[in-house]
């Protein structure tokens, strides 16, 4: 009989303790404190060029310790909403996702000319020499242009010279550098004119940004420019420069 109190007694104690530590750890989680980001309302659905709504957001709450730095940076504060009431969306969203940043830009309508004395250069580039994607406005780049004149293409008669090798890379000039305004129609970066839905065309051209003085231009646009023509205008091989430096 003792034996049998014991173990009821025991397996009573047990229940009391488990009940107490959830009890205690339920009380522990509530205490955490939390995130809450904006993310679209589960019984909401989101197509591209809608415009949000209040009613179409719902926060998710996220514990602060499970924040990654990279998340604050991302996501969207649900206290914060209000900015993005009346925007039109960029992509389709599902019930349920998270709406960060980089899915609300979108790209410039036009290209920006600060200054009286900027102009827009077109330069033709070979899109074998190097990836358009990796290439957004406002980086810096150089030119490798071909030097010499392209040669009239006409049928060989006897008594003709053979023709020249065609030009290697130690026939071509570095120039630069120049800070890109757009890339083919791209004014943005690759992702966020993806975002917005747009097609990407003629990457094989770079537009950038240049000087005038007076009716000329300044002299690196100059050198540029006469190489190009002097080649017949053939593409020109791209170097990007480190980030954040500018041109010199």
């Amino acid at each position: 009989m003792k034996n049998h109190l014991g173990l009821i007694v025991a397996i009573v104690l047990g229940v009391i303790g488990a009940t107490l530590n959830f009890l205690y750890l339920t009380n522990k989680a509530a205490n955490f404190d939390k995130v809450a980001f904006l993310s679209i309302d589960s019984r909401a659905s989101i197509k591209r060029g809608e415009t949000f709504r209040e009613d179409h957001f719902a926060p998710l709450e996220i514990p602060k310790v499970a924040v990654s730095s990279q998340l604050s940076v991302d996501a969207i504060l649900f206290s914060d909403r209000g900015a993005v009431v009346g925007m039109k969306a960029t992509r389709d969203y599902g019930g349920g996702e998270m709406v960060l940043q980089e899915q609300l830009k979108t790209p410039p309508s036009e290209l920006a000319l600060t200054g009286e004395n900027e102009r827009a250069m077109w330069v033709p580039v070979d899109t074998r020499t190097f990836v358009p994607s990796l290439i957004k406005p406002g980086d810096t780049v150089s030119f490798l242009v071909p030097r010499g004149v392209v040669p009239v293409a006409r049928a060989p008669e006897e008594g003709d010279e053979p023709s020249p090798p065609p030009p290697s890379m130690g026939d071509a000039e570095l120039v630069g550098p120049f800070k890109v305004l757009s890339v083919g129609n791209r004014l943005g970066s690759a992702e966020v004119f993806k975002a917005a839905g747009m097609p990407q065309q003629q990457e094989n051209v770079l537009t950038i940004s240049v000087h005038a003085q007076g009716n000329q231009l300044d002299p690196m646009a100059k050198k540029l420019w006469d190489l190009l023509q002097a080649g017949g205008f053939r593409q020109a091989g791209v170097i990007l420069h480190p980030r954040g430096l500018g041109p010199n």
